[in-house]
Protein backbone atom coordinates (compact mmCIF):
# COMPACT_ATOMS: atom_id res chain seq x y z
CA UNK A 1 0.00 0.00 0.00
CA UNK A 2 1.27 3.45 -0.89
CA UNK A 3 2.07 5.67 2.07
CA UNK A 4 0.51 9.10 2.11
CA UNK A 5 3.42 11.50 1.72
CA UNK A 6 1.62 14.86 1.61
CA UNK A 7 1.59 16.69 4.91
CA UNK A 8 -0.18 20.06 5.16
CA UNK A 9 2.45 22.77 5.64
CA UNK A 10 0.21 24.38 8.26
CA UNK A 11 0.49 21.27 10.44
CA UNK A 12 4.26 21.07 10.10
CA UNK A 13 4.52 24.71 11.13
CA UNK A 14 2.16 24.09 14.03
CA UNK A 15 4.31 21.25 15.34
CA UNK A 16 7.49 23.31 15.15
CA UNK A 17 6.23 26.59 16.62
CA UNK A 18 4.73 27.65 19.92
CA UNK A 19 1.02 28.45 19.68
CA UNK A 20 -0.25 29.95 22.96
CA UNK A 21 -3.90 29.47 23.84
CA UNK A 22 -5.95 32.56 24.64
CA UNK A 23 -9.32 30.97 25.27
CA UNK A 24 -11.03 28.18 27.16
CA UNK A 25 -11.99 25.03 25.27
CA UNK A 26 -13.70 21.95 26.61
CA UNK A 27 -11.48 18.86 26.39
CA UNK A 28 -12.81 15.48 27.50
CA UNK A 29 -9.99 13.36 28.96
CA UNK A 30 -10.92 9.69 28.63
CA UNK A 31 -9.22 7.70 31.36
CA UNK A 32 -9.66 5.25 34.22
CA UNK A 33 -8.72 4.98 37.88
CA UNK A 34 -5.13 3.87 37.27
CA UNK A 35 -2.50 4.23 40.00
CA UNK A 36 -0.09 1.40 39.33
CA UNK A 37 2.79 2.97 41.27
CA UNK A 38 0.55 3.35 44.33
CA UNK A 39 1.45 6.96 45.13
CA UNK A 40 -2.16 8.07 45.55
CA UNK A 41 -2.12 10.11 42.33
CA UNK A 42 -3.65 8.93 39.09
CA UNK A 43 -0.86 7.84 36.74
CA UNK A 44 -1.84 10.27 33.96
CA UNK A 45 -2.64 13.30 36.16
CA UNK A 46 0.35 15.19 34.75
CA UNK A 47 -1.34 15.44 31.36
CA UNK A 48 -4.48 16.90 32.90
CA UNK A 49 -2.38 19.39 34.88
CA UNK A 50 -0.54 20.46 31.71
CA UNK A 51 -3.75 21.10 29.78
CA UNK A 52 -5.34 22.93 32.71
CA UNK A 53 -2.27 25.16 33.06
CA UNK A 54 -2.78 26.21 29.44
CA UNK A 55 -6.30 27.47 30.13
CA UNK A 56 -8.23 24.47 28.87
CA UNK A 57 -11.32 23.21 30.67
CA UNK A 58 -10.57 19.51 31.13
CA UNK A 59 -13.53 17.23 31.79
CA UNK A 60 -12.18 14.19 33.66
CA UNK A 61 -14.72 11.51 34.59
CA UNK A 62 -12.62 8.43 35.17
CA UNK A 63 -14.31 5.12 34.31
CA UNK A 64 -17.29 7.02 32.88
CA UNK A 65 -16.65 6.02 29.27
CA UNK A 66 -16.34 2.24 29.69
CA UNK A 67 -19.72 1.89 28.02
CA UNK A 68 -21.48 4.43 25.82
CA UNK A 69 -25.13 5.40 25.57
CA UNK A 70 -26.94 8.14 23.65
CA UNK A 71 -26.44 10.71 26.41
CA UNK A 72 -22.70 10.03 26.66
CA UNK A 73 -22.31 10.14 22.88
CA UNK A 74 -24.08 13.52 22.85
CA UNK A 75 -21.65 14.76 25.51
CA UNK A 76 -18.66 13.54 23.51
CA UNK A 77 -20.00 15.16 20.35
CA UNK A 78 -20.44 18.49 22.12
CA UNK A 79 -16.80 18.73 23.29
CA UNK A 80 -14.13 20.72 21.47
CA UNK A 81 -11.66 17.84 21.65
CA UNK A 82 -11.41 14.32 23.08
CA UNK A 83 -8.07 12.89 24.22
CA UNK A 84 -7.74 9.17 24.93
CA UNK A 85 -5.25 8.54 27.72
CA UNK A 86 -2.63 5.81 27.75
CA UNK A 87 -3.93 4.99 31.25
CA UNK A 88 -6.81 2.82 30.11
CA UNK A 89 -7.37 -0.84 29.40
CA UNK A 90 -8.08 -0.85 25.67
CA UNK A 91 -10.17 -4.02 25.95
CA UNK A 92 -12.82 -1.98 27.77
CA UNK A 93 -13.49 0.06 24.62
CA UNK A 94 -13.89 -2.61 21.95
CA UNK A 95 -16.82 -4.66 23.23
CA UNK A 96 -19.70 -5.22 20.85
CA UNK A 97 -20.11 -2.17 18.61
CA UNK A 98 -17.94 0.13 20.72
CA UNK A 99 -15.29 0.56 18.02
CA UNK A 100 -17.94 1.80 15.61
CA UNK A 101 -19.44 4.05 18.30
CA UNK A 102 -16.12 5.71 19.11
CA UNK A 103 -15.10 6.04 15.47
CA UNK A 104 -18.42 7.71 14.64
CA UNK A 105 -17.94 10.49 17.21
CA UNK A 106 -17.86 13.78 15.29
CA UNK A 107 -15.56 15.59 17.72
CA UNK A 108 -11.85 15.47 16.91
CA UNK A 109 -9.99 12.75 18.84
CA UNK A 110 -6.33 12.44 19.79
CA UNK A 111 -5.42 8.96 21.00
CA UNK A 112 -2.23 8.30 22.94
CA UNK A 113 -3.31 4.71 23.48
CA UNK A 114 -1.43 2.80 20.78
CA UNK A 115 -3.31 -0.46 21.32
CA UNK A 116 -6.62 1.19 20.42
CA UNK A 117 -5.21 2.18 17.01
CA UNK A 118 -4.52 -1.43 16.00
CA UNK A 119 -6.64 -3.38 13.53
CA UNK A 120 -7.91 -5.60 16.37
CA UNK A 121 -9.28 -2.59 18.27
CA UNK A 122 -10.50 0.64 16.59
CA UNK A 123 -8.92 -0.19 13.23
CA UNK A 124 -6.92 2.97 12.59
CA UNK A 125 -3.76 1.12 11.49
CA UNK A 126 -3.49 -2.25 9.76
CA UNK A 127 -1.19 -3.81 12.35
CA UNK A 128 -1.43 -5.56 15.69
CA UNK A 129 2.28 -5.50 16.57
CA UNK A 130 3.46 -3.11 19.27
CA UNK A 131 6.92 -2.00 20.34
CA UNK A 132 6.95 -1.44 24.09
CA UNK A 133 10.61 -1.79 25.00
CA UNK A 134 12.50 0.64 22.76
CA UNK A 135 12.98 3.33 25.39
CA UNK A 136 12.49 6.98 24.46
CA UNK A 137 13.61 7.50 20.85
CA UNK A 138 13.83 10.84 19.10
CA UNK A 139 10.82 12.07 17.16
CA UNK A 140 11.58 12.49 13.47
CA UNK A 141 9.45 14.58 11.14
CA UNK A 142 8.47 12.23 8.30
CA UNK A 143 10.57 12.66 5.18
CA UNK A 144 7.50 13.29 3.01
CA UNK A 145 7.35 16.90 4.19
CA UNK A 146 8.81 19.75 2.14
CA UNK A 147 12.64 19.60 2.19
CA UNK A 148 13.00 22.54 4.57
CA UNK A 149 11.42 20.39 7.33
CA UNK A 150 13.00 17.04 6.38
CA UNK A 151 15.33 15.34 8.85
CA UNK A 152 14.10 17.38 11.82
CA UNK A 153 14.62 15.31 14.96
CA UNK A 154 13.25 16.37 18.34
CA UNK A 155 13.95 14.99 21.81
CA UNK A 156 10.39 14.93 23.15
CA UNK A 157 10.35 12.06 25.67
CA UNK A 158 11.86 12.09 29.16
CA UNK A 159 13.50 8.68 29.60
CA UNK A 160 13.72 9.12 33.38
CA UNK A 161 9.93 8.90 33.88
CA UNK A 162 8.46 5.57 34.92
CA UNK A 163 9.76 2.60 32.96
CA UNK A 164 11.45 4.89 30.42
CA UNK A 165 9.53 3.14 27.66
CA UNK A 166 6.69 4.38 25.46
CA UNK A 167 4.62 1.99 23.35
CA UNK A 168 4.74 2.44 19.57
CA UNK A 169 3.00 0.61 16.73
CA UNK A 170 5.38 -1.42 14.58
CA UNK A 171 4.63 0.14 11.20
CA UNK A 172 4.84 3.42 9.33
CA UNK A 173 1.97 2.46 7.01
CA UNK A 174 -1.00 4.51 8.20
CA UNK A 175 -3.21 3.53 5.28
CA UNK A 176 -5.37 6.42 4.12
CA UNK A 177 -4.03 8.70 6.83
CA UNK A 178 -1.16 11.18 6.82
CA UNK A 179 2.09 10.11 8.46
CA UNK A 180 3.57 13.11 10.27
CA UNK A 181 6.34 11.79 12.53
CA UNK A 182 8.14 8.54 13.27
CA UNK A 183 10.40 7.11 15.97
CA UNK A 184 13.95 7.64 14.77
CA UNK A 185 15.69 4.33 14.14
CA UNK A 186 12.46 2.33 13.94
CA UNK A 187 9.70 1.74 11.40
CA UNK A 188 7.22 3.05 13.93
CA UNK A 189 4.56 5.71 13.42
CA UNK A 190 4.57 8.42 16.10
CA UNK A 191 2.07 11.01 14.88
CA UNK A 192 -0.51 10.36 12.17
CA UNK A 193 -3.72 12.08 11.12
CA UNK A 194 -6.94 10.98 9.41
CA UNK A 195 -9.44 13.44 7.96
CA UNK A 196 -13.19 13.31 8.62
CA UNK A 197 -14.96 10.63 6.60
CA UNK A 198 -11.78 8.70 5.77
CA UNK A 199 -11.68 4.91 5.89
CA UNK A 200 -8.61 4.43 8.06
CA UNK A 201 -7.06 1.94 5.64
CA UNK A 202 -8.48 0.03 2.69
CA UNK A 203 -10.63 -2.77 4.04
CA UNK A 204 -10.73 -1.45 7.61
CA UNK A 205 -14.49 -0.87 7.40
CA UNK A 206 -13.94 1.77 10.09
CA UNK A 207 -14.33 5.45 9.26
CA UNK A 208 -13.33 8.67 10.99
CA UNK A 209 -16.45 10.49 12.18
CA UNK A 210 -14.26 13.56 12.84
CA UNK A 211 -10.57 14.39 12.63
CA UNK A 212 -8.40 11.72 14.23
CA UNK A 213 -4.80 11.78 15.39
CA UNK A 214 -2.53 9.12 16.81
CA UNK A 215 -0.04 10.85 19.12
CA UNK A 216 2.17 8.34 20.89
CA UNK A 217 2.89 9.47 24.46
CA UNK A 218 2.67 8.28 28.05
CA UNK A 219 4.78 5.62 29.71
CA UNK A 220 4.56 1.90 29.18
CA UNK A 221 3.99 0.31 32.56
CA UNK A 222 6.24 -2.31 34.15
CA UNK A 223 6.38 -3.66 37.70
CA UNK A 224 5.86 -0.81 40.11
CA UNK A 225 5.81 1.91 37.45
CA UNK A 226 2.91 4.09 36.28
CA UNK A 227 0.90 3.53 33.11
CA UNK A 228 0.52 6.50 30.80
CA UNK A 229 2.44 8.92 32.98
CA UNK A 230 3.27 12.37 31.63
CA UNK A 231 6.72 11.91 30.07
CA UNK A 232 7.37 14.89 27.82
CA UNK A 233 10.37 17.18 27.72
CA UNK A 234 9.78 20.94 27.27
CA UNK A 235 10.18 20.39 23.52
CA UNK A 236 7.63 17.59 23.77
CA UNK A 237 5.23 19.97 25.52
CA UNK A 238 5.41 22.25 22.51
CA UNK A 239 4.71 19.48 20.02
CA UNK A 240 1.81 18.06 22.06
CA UNK A 241 0.16 21.39 22.85
CA UNK A 242 0.44 22.46 19.22
CA UNK A 243 -1.20 19.20 18.17
CA UNK A 244 -4.03 19.96 20.61
CA UNK A 245 -4.42 23.47 19.18
CA UNK A 246 -4.37 22.08 15.65
CA UNK A 247 -7.07 19.51 16.37
CA UNK A 248 -9.53 21.96 17.92
CA UNK A 249 -11.77 23.44 15.20
CA UNK A 250 -11.40 27.10 14.46
CA UNK A 251 -14.34 29.04 15.91
CA UNK A 252 -16.66 31.10 13.79
CA UNK A 253 -15.59 34.69 13.19
CA UNK A 254 -17.99 37.25 14.68
CA UNK A 255 -18.40 40.34 12.53
CA UNK A 256 -19.56 43.53 14.24
CA UNK A 257 -20.65 46.58 12.26
CA UNK A 258 -19.85 49.84 14.00
CA UNK A 259 -19.12 53.44 13.25
CA UNK A 260 -15.47 52.64 12.84
CA UNK A 261 -16.18 50.01 10.21
CA UNK A 262 -15.85 46.24 10.52
CA UNK A 263 -14.53 44.76 13.74
CA UNK A 264 -13.60 41.08 13.53
CA UNK A 265 -13.58 39.11 16.77
CA UNK A 266 -12.37 35.55 17.15
CA UNK A 267 -12.71 33.45 20.28
CA UNK A 268 -9.20 32.08 19.91
CA UNK A 269 -6.04 33.90 18.95
CA UNK A 270 -2.92 32.12 17.80
CA UNK A 271 0.44 33.83 17.95
CA UNK A 272 3.38 32.51 15.96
Amino acid sequence: MMLKKFIPISLVLALCLTLPVNATYNIIWVSEDTDLDGNGIMDDQGWVDLLTSQGYSVNVQRNNWLTLDDAKIDTLNSADLIIISRSINSENYINGTEAEQWNSITTSIISSNTQLATSSSWGWVDSTTLLDDIGSPLLGIYDGVPPIFANIQIDVLDETVGSGNTTFIDTVDVGNGILIATAVGYDAAWIAEWQTGTEFYDGADQYAGGKRMLFVAGTQESTGTPQGAYNLTPEGDTVFLNAVTYMIPEPATIVLLGLGGLILLQHRKIML
